[in-house]
């Protein structure tokens, strides 16, 4: 990767914070150049979070390159949901490539109405990533 990373989105625009493209850059500082690569995939996991005791949500991120150019594919924020026997399910997603924005109690949103929510969504994903409460994981495809 480039020292100065750019990452574009399609089919939706949102408001991308230079904060959180610094965050998935200082991932990616963590591993070398590999030409071959298409995407890369992050998970983001606190690894106290269960459905018991709580915790910080769960978060993927995939990146595709297309044309030489990195780009946003998706964004999935998970929780854990449903009673007696709660499972992990997406509560948050965000896929540029599809072009959706999405939330569990809302269904699909409009792009200008999930603006707000992706903004403070990124906010606080930021803030747990600075603190330290997430153990990260990168794959490479």
């Amino acid at each position: 990767m480039k020292a100065e990373m750019h990452i574009h989105q399609s089919s939706i625009n949102l408001p991308i914070s230079p904060a959180f493209i610094n965050v998935l850059h200082s991932e990616l500082s963590h591993w070398p150049d590999y030409t071959a690569t298409q995407s890369v995939i992050f998970n983001f996991r606190d690894d106290g979070y269960s459905s018991e005791s709580g915790g910080f949500h769960p978060v993927e991120i995939r990146l595709i390159l297309r044309n030489g150019i990195w780009n946003f594919d998706y964004l999935t924020d998970f929780s854990y949901m449903g009673h007696p026997y709660p499972e992990l399910e997406k509560e948050f997603d965000v896929s540029w490539s599809q072009g959706y924005v999405w939330h569990y109690m809302m269904g699909d949103m409009k792009t200008e109405d999930g603006e707000e929510l992706f903004e403070l969504w990124q906010r606080n994903f930021i803030r747990y990533w600075k603190a330290k409460v997430y153990t990260v994981i990168t794959s490479w495809e």
